[in-house]
């Protein structure tokens, strides 16, 4: 039976929208990353009927998955990769859309147009400004046309149909060619717009930093606030998510190494920029394995379990907690990515999790 719920609080074809909304107010502590919108029908979760992987594809790769209940349909948008002989690397880095009424069924992926400058884009984000436009980072990935390392963009949408054109997100903390900067994260507070980003290329020293926008435009003008006191197996973390549990901010991000979720929680200020720097040690989130997400060897070097995963809180609803993720049980094909499929598990404690019955 198909389960239904509502959220009290608030989180594709590509076509052009109208230019992109700026803050005007502040949304409630995490409103603008509630997964589930406001107002609308309630939410469907056909959890009895759900299949690990709930979306596939047999000739591209789907990783970086976010989630959003809204007008009556989950809408995933994620990394989407096919091979591809005419780019670097030989695969094409794009980002597409899914929907489905209820997890169980989802539209043919629709992928991006190609962004001019960009040899391609990946690893997408989702929040809602003040006035409830979806706003989408990404980077441009493997980087830019000319040489330049990877860059942050964002495109807005009001329904998943039309989109903004990509503008440019924080490029003056990247002057450089060979700067880099990915997994773009955003959120919005008192004291303007929080920005977390991971620095660095492969090969190199790579961190976690946060910036600021006192406005709290998307436009910036943006001033690197530092590196948070976050160390996960000696290493940094990726691939951030901020969102609200319990009434506090936490972070959901994957470690650099081994590639597995965990999730912090603030403890600084979150009105104070320097604040977003302090957190707890946070606890690794052990999703259960199977054949679709195991490999020989070692999760995050030979086969991708959970990695890449993304936080819906819905526990103020029907009692979970909803993870989405990407897994593959080899990390050969798409130029040493994997052919990585999109999962999910649910929690009531975001300690014992649980896969899809079928």
């Amino acid at each position: 039976m198909a389960v239904l719920f509502t959220l009290a609080a608030g989180a594709c074809s590509a076509t052009t929208a109208s230019a992109p909304r700026h803050a005007g107010s502040t949304p409630a502590l995490g409103a603008d990353h509630a997964c589930v919108v406001p107002g609308g029908a309630p939410a469907v979760i056909d959890w009895a009927q759900l299949r690990n992987p709930i979306l596939s594809s047999p000739s591209a790769g789907e990783k970086d998955p976010v989630m959003v209940w809204f007008e009556g349909r989950w809408h995933l948008v994620f990394s989407f990769l096919r091979n591809d002989s005419s780019v670097p690397g030989g695969v094409y880095w794009d980002i597409a859309t899914s929907s489905s009424p209820d997890m169980a069924s989802w539209t043919p992926p629709a992928p991006w147009p190609a962004q001019p400058g960009s040899l391609g884009v990946a690893g997408p984000q989702i929040v809602r400004d003040p006035q409830g436009t979806f706003v989408v980072s990404y980077q441009s990935d493997p980087g830019e046309a000319g040489g330049t390392q990877d860059r942050l963009y964002y495109r807005t949408t009001t329904d998943f149909v039309t989109w903004s054109e990509p503008r440019p997100l924080a490029h003056s903390l990247a002057p450089r060619p060979g700067d880099r900067m990915i997994d773009g994260s955003l959120a919005w507070t008192s004291h303007g717009l929080i920005l977390g980003y991971k620095s660095g290329v492969n090969g190199s020293e790579q961190a976690f930093e946060i910036a600021w926008s006192p406005s709290g435009s998307l436009d910036g003008p943006w001033r690197l606030v530092g590196k948070p006191d976050i160390v996960v197996t000696g290493d940094t973390v990726e691939r951030y998510e901020f969102l609200n549990v319990e009434g506090s901010w936490h972070l959901m991000a994957t470690s650099n190494e081994l590639d597995h979720p965990w999730l912090f929680r603030l403890l600084g200020d979150p009105g104070d920029p320097s604040g977003w720097l302090r957190w707890t040690t946070g606890h690794e989130l052990v999703v259960p394995a199977a054949a679709w997400d195991t490999g020989k060897g070692i999760s995050g070097q030979d086969y991708e379990r959970a990695n890449a995963s993304f936080l819906c809180n819905a526990s103020g609803t029907d009692g979970y907690y909803y993870l989405v993720y990407a897994g593959s049980t080899d990390l050969t094909q798409f130029g040493g990515w994997g052919h990585a499929e999109i999962g999910i598990a649910r929690s009531r404690n975001l300690v014992d999790w649980q896969v899809p019955p079928r």
